[in-house]
């Protein structure tokens, strides 16, 4: 694949990138520091979007059986797009809609409605992309492949943390909606120019189409120790490196009096450290060390900037946010072009679809869980006796303390045992 098609496929991603520092880099601290809306249904509100992560499964398998006008992977990637967009351009009415009624659960219903509906077009997009991916890609090049797109998902988040301090330097309501519609727009136009032309539409259908049921594929996903395992791991590492994804922005406002501006640029500092993460990972340790120890290494180093964030709590030591917080960045990026690379491995011929869903969902869930927890921990330690600063360090503690427990999972995934586990699975 060419340089420049890889970085017109890694739009998407970008875009993607962009949208994320809205949802949880401003709404989330504008809904709990601006608006006083309580931590919890904050997180709950923002997070349910990953709750549609059930449908990754069915989604990705009907992506492998079910073309429309010959194309497996293109109509789902702009359908889910479309619909993303446009609960993107309303979401800031439902905070709207909450800060009025006080959170009141009818407000809160209607919040949770939308992300929810905005998860399901995510899925239906996210998971189709990432099939596409496997498909267009070689085994050999999919490390660089991956590492260019997930890097330019980085680029756009720094390019949402760009936006957001332009439109949105001092809250105000208007300021929110003309944020939030830009960024509908910006999502719609990339991933038309992202995709457009790059699958090939078949003639003929899959052999999968005929031979493998969803039942079956659920079966075949089952069928196999190491993709619970792989699954287990994917799940614990992705809730314990973002727990913090709701809590870091409010934190920065409550405990250090930090401006919006100012915790926005939180993001700016975590995807800097990411990308030279991934740049150093996919570059250099993946070649020098392997998968599994260069996405060991990371989940060590995030561990570390946990821990320090907790001092930086407790000690209110306001200079040592922006370096923890990069350091934070350094190891996820590791961990994550290691961890993307190993999960596009783990998949066995003419069922990208279906392993891309089952890997999708357990990221989506745990990111899911993560957010509701991080505002559920932070106000449990509160009620505790906790003070704010205390609260957040315990936050901050446990991510660090399960990033160890992550660690011990990874070490006893096996890719071959895997492929050998999922052909005899498939063959049954």
């Amino acid at each position: 694949m060419r340089l420049t098609t890889i970085l017109r496929l890694g739009l998407r991603q970008f875009a993607a990138g962009t949208l994320s520092v809205l949802t949880l880099g401003i709404l989330n601290r504008v809904m709990k520091v601006e608006m006083g809306l309580d931590l919890t249904l904050v997180s709950i509100v923002i997070s349910a979007h990953y709750f549609a992560a059930p449908m990754a499964v069915p989604l990705g398998h009907r992506s492998d059986t079910r073309p429309y006008f010959g194309y497996h992977r293109t109509p789902y990637i702009l359908a889910g797009a479309a619909l993303t967009a446009l609960m993107i351009a309303l979401a800031p009415f439902a905070a709207f809609l909450m800060e009025a009624q006080r959170g009141s659960p009818l407000s809160a219903l209607v919040g949770l409605g939308l992300f929810l509906t905005m998860g399901v077009g995510m899925f239906i997009a996210g998971t189709a992309y990432l099939s596409l991916i496997a498909d267009l890609t070689t085994e050999t090049e999919r490390g660089k492949v991956t590492g260019i797109v997930w890097a330019m998902l980085m680029f756009g988040i720094l390019a949402g943390v760009f936006l957001g301090t332009r439109l949105l330097a001092q809250y105000t309501p208007r300021g929110l909606v003309t944020l939030f519609l830009t960024g509908a727009v910006i999502l719609v136009a990339l991933t038309v120019i992202a995709i457009w032309g790059l699958e090939k539409p078949r003639t003929a259908p899959r052999q999968i189409e005929r031979a493998v049921s969803l039942s079956r594929a659920v079966a075949v996903l089952s069928g196999s120790g190491q993709v619970r395992l792989f699954f287990a791991f994917l799940l614990s590492g992705i809730f314990f490196l973002f727990i913090q994804q709701v809590v870091l922005e409010p934190f920065g406002g409550d405990v250090f009096g930090l401006s919006v501006r100012e915790t926005t640029l939180f993001n700016a500092y975590q995807m800097v450290g990411v990308l030279a993460g991934m740049g150093l990972g996919g570059a250099w340790l993946v070649k020098q060390i392997g998968l599994r120890p260069t996405a060991g290494l990371g989940a060590l180093v995030a561990a570390v900037a946990f821990g320090w964030l907790a001092l930086a709590a407790i000690l209110h030591q306001a200079s040592w946010l922006a370096p923890a917080i990069l350091l934070m960045g350094l190891g996820m990026g590791a961990f994550t072009v290691a961890g993307i690379v190993l999960m596009m491995g783990m998949t066995v011929g003419g069922h990208a679809g279906l392993y891309m869903g089952a890997w999708t969902l357990a990221e989506a869930t745990a990111r899911g869980l993560a957010g509701v927890s991080g505002g559920a921990l932070f106000d449990l330690a509160q009620w505790l006796g906790a003070s704010a600063a205390g609260a957040y360090a315990a936050v901050f503690a446990l991510e660090g303390a399960g990033m160890v427990l992550t660690m011990a999972l990874l070490a006893r995934v096996d890719p071959g045992r895997f492929r050998a586990e999922s052909a005899l699975a498939a063959g049954g």
